[in-house]
């Protein structure tokens, strides 16, 4: 087993030395634009600063659901609005996303599509449909795993396709001090072929455009192969009314970059939750790109009972719950990001125990 990590990390090393990194500004993210809780950071490798899981937690931990007992269904959408300079002919970009988590009785089963269709200069992540299909499983009331396997097509800049996994695991200690549920994080992603830009001028929307002697870069695949997330989250606060929980994550993108995101949420009585969110992209920064703006998202999560159907009440599904949320991001500069979702689980949560009874047997006289 030691000589198996040595030999990854050797060979990580020695592609960080033969590849160049200059992937198109904002394509690191690419997978994390097509809803609030994604645009607001909400999304960690941990599950956020106050844990949530369902079949969007695949982007960033395929390990993330695999204590879920609930069918839980997603549809997210983001609109785009860029007034620069350089969007005089493309202001408008969108981006869609569809999920579904199914529990069984080995695995957590969950499937995931998005759709992002943004073309700005200053963010030019391309047209673009993703698949992604994932187990998790629970190894013991600490530690879960996940494994996922996705694909796409990219329609812009040329045809393009991708294929990769990811894999990923989460341990939570419980509490650590004034801490409770505090969780540690790792994934890798992006195990295999990325996007590229094959027109001539592929290197127009990377990161950095130009070299010294002023002769235009090209830019490499996104999302960049090999992308490693580690994080920690916890419960910092609790009473009956209100309960804050904070989330960091540090992303090293084939270890040539440095991404830093943070997340606060804040929820009242359960029902009512505010995401905050900020991020740090290290080469971005020093290219000019940057946007220390937070994003933020608001979440409302309710029950409803649907006693007339008789197939939901047959599956135990007549009473569920729904989040809606809504989130707002400005991305670069003139770019902003207008986000809702709709969280669906069937069913309702169960937090009573096994019922054990005792029969008293009596001897035959």
């Amino acid at each position: 087993m030691k000589k198996l990590a040595t030999a990854v990390i050797s060979a990580l090393f020695m592609l960080t030395a033969v590849n160049a990194y200059n992937p198109p500004v904002g394509t690191e993210d690419l997978y994390l634009v097509s809803s609030p809780l994604n645009i607001s950071g909400g999304l960690s490798v941990t599950g956020g600063g106050l844990f949530n899981a369902g079949s969007d937690s695949l982007i960033v931990n395929p390990a993330l659901a695999a204590k879920e007992q609930r069918i839980n269904l997603n549809l997210g959408y983001t609109f785009f609005y860029s007034g620069g300079y350089d969007s005089l002919i493309h202001k408008i970009g969108q981006a869609f996303q569809l999920g579904i988590m199914i529990p069984t009785k080995l695995y957590i089963v969950s499937g995931f599509v998005d759709g992002i269709f943004v073309g700005y200069n200053e963010m030019n992540l391309g047209d673009s449909v993703n698949m992604k299909i994932g187990l998790s499983k629970e190894i013991t009331d600490k530690l879960d795993v996940g494994l996922s396997l996705n694909a796409g097509i990219k329609l812009s800049s040329g045809f393009d396709w991708s294929l990769g996994a990811n894999i990923g695991t989460v341990y939570n200690y419980g509490e650590v001090g004034f801490m409770k549920n505090f969780r540690l994080g790792f994934s890798a992603l992006n195990l295999g072929k990325g996007y590229t830009n094959s027109t001539p001028d592929n290197g127009k929307y990377a990161i950095k455009t130009f070299d010294d002697k002023g002769r235009m870069l090209d830019s490499t695949p996104f999302p960049t192969l090999a992308t490693v997330k580690l994080g920690a989250s916890a419960t910092m606060f609790e009473n009956d009314v209100l309960k804050v929980g904070t989330a960091l994550d540090f992303t090293t993108p084939l270890f040539q970059n440095l991404i830093v995101d943070a997340n606060v949420m804040l929820a009242i009585k359960e029902k009512f939750i505010i995401s905050i969110g900020e991020k740090y992209n290290l080469k971005e920064s020093m290219a000019g790109h940057a946007n220390y703006i937070p994003s933020i998202a608001f979440l409302f999560t309710f029950s409803f009972n649907v006693k007339s159907n008789s197939y939901l009440k047959n599956n135990g599904w007549s009473e569920s719950e729904m989040t809606t949320s809504a989130g707002y991001k400005n991305m670069y500069s003139a770019v902003n990001a207008f986000s809702v979702c709709a969280d669906i689980d069937l069913g309702m949560k169960d937090t009573e125990g096994p019922k054990i009874e005792i029969f008293e047997i009596k001897e035959a006289e």
